[in-house]
């Protein structure tokens, strides 16, 4: 067979040998599907979506449907016993600024026996507010009162570089390498802890642009930044990324009002509209006024029978009626018809006015 007969049917005979290939064989593949290299790592921590609250961390700490951690460490976290084995104190602020907030979030999501694991019993955010509910036991959240007094010294002495909301953008922030911390970065903060914060703020971060605060003082706010100070001001920096406000979802979980108060149904006597009554009252603010004088009167309940409704309804109609009377005789002293026609003045007698008749002309 000559060559040239043989060249077309070489891409065919290539195609039939490439397909004739070893099969590959993994002698491991099965090892691939161990429950082990497939499940969850049990250290992954997921961060919030925004601030924890320490109101609804204490709801999950009392819940027995929860937490229920108070029947073991006690409502205040002071400790005690469970099941003839020591329960660890958690009140103590000496042990508690040692503690990252991830370590306990870790403890509290995948801890074995002794400790009962939370992962499959409690939402993610339920174990965040724990968290830091179970830290404020320790170090309760700075008031209100000690923030709003903070505010201007963190304003001319911090905000320039981590900005007013602590979102590391202060006008120097841009100059400086690396960049001022972002207060609200819950990886970085949740990692850090107390003493750590504190070490930072009193002696600062070298190289960073970090000063140090410890012993200097603010003249023109009168501030002196002893360890007292700057402990504030740890528990400061901690509310940009900790809430010490209930939400609106867990402060009505129980499905109550938001006052708390029952509301009852009234009806107002003048108009027959229902108003709602006062909380723990037995009466109703009614919206009847005179000239020139508001007053309020105490309604009646809604349950007025129909006879007496219908005794109303007349008594209001015969009213009316005696108003058109007195109005068309007050038109016909003024020497006009009820039609708004001129009319004859009337003639008054010697004992009294009259309203005499118009004759057609």
């Amino acid at each position: 067979m000559k060559f040239s007969k043989i060249l077309p049917l070489l891409p065919i005979i290539g195609l039939l040998t490439s397909c004739a290939q070893p099969e590959v064989k993994v002698p491991d593949a099965q090892n691939m599907l161990k429950e082990e290299l497939t499940q969850a790592p049990t250290d992954f921590v997921v961060y919030p979506d925004d601030r924890p609250s320490i109101p609804d961390g204490k709801l999950v700490w009392d819940s027995p449907q929860k937490g229920n951690c108070a029947s073991c460490h006690g409502a205040t976290g002071g400790g005690g016993s469970a099941e003839g084995k020591a329960v660890a104190a958690l009140s103590d602020p000496r042990a508690m600024a040692q503690k990252k907030p991830v370590e306990q979030y870790k403890f509290i999501t995948f801890s074995k026996d002794p400790h009962h694991k939370m992962q499959d019993k409690l939402t993610n955010r339920e174990i965040w507010n724990l968290v830091f509910y179970t830290r404020s036991l320790a170090t309760p959240a700075i008031t209100q009162a000690d923030k709003e007094a903070i505010d201007p010294v963190f304003g001319s002495n911090c905000a320039v570089c981590h900005g007013t909301k602590g979102d590391g953008d202060g006008p120097l922030a841009r100059n400086l390498e690396p960049m001022p911390a972002n207060f609200q970065t819950f990886r970085r903060f949740y990692d850090r802890t107390d003493d750590t914060l504190f070490d930072h703020i009193a002696n600062g971060i070298k190289w960073e642009g970090m000063p140090n605060f410890l012993g200097k003082e603010d003249k023109k706010k009168n501030v002196k930044f002893d360890h007292a100070y700057i402990k504030k001001l740890v528990a400061y920096v901690r509310t940009f990324h900790v809430s010490n406000e209930p939400t609106d979802v867990m402060a009505n979980a129980g499905g109550a009002p938001a006052t708390g108060a029952s509301t009852t149904t009234s009806t107002n006597t003048d108009t027959g509209a229902a108003a709602p009554a006062e909380s723990g009252a037995g009466q109703a603010k009614t919206g009847a006024t005179t000239t020139g004088t508001d007053t309020t009167a105490p309604a009646t309940q809604s349950s007025t029978t129909p006879d007496a409704q219908t005794k109303t309804e007349a008594e209001g109609k015969a009213t009316s009626a005696a108003s058109g009377q007195d109005k068309d005789r007050t038109q016909l002293d003024m020497g006009t018809t009820p039609d708004g026609k001129p009319g004859k003045p009337a003639e008054k007698s010697g004992t009294g006015a009259a309203p005499a008749e118009s004759k057609p002309q």
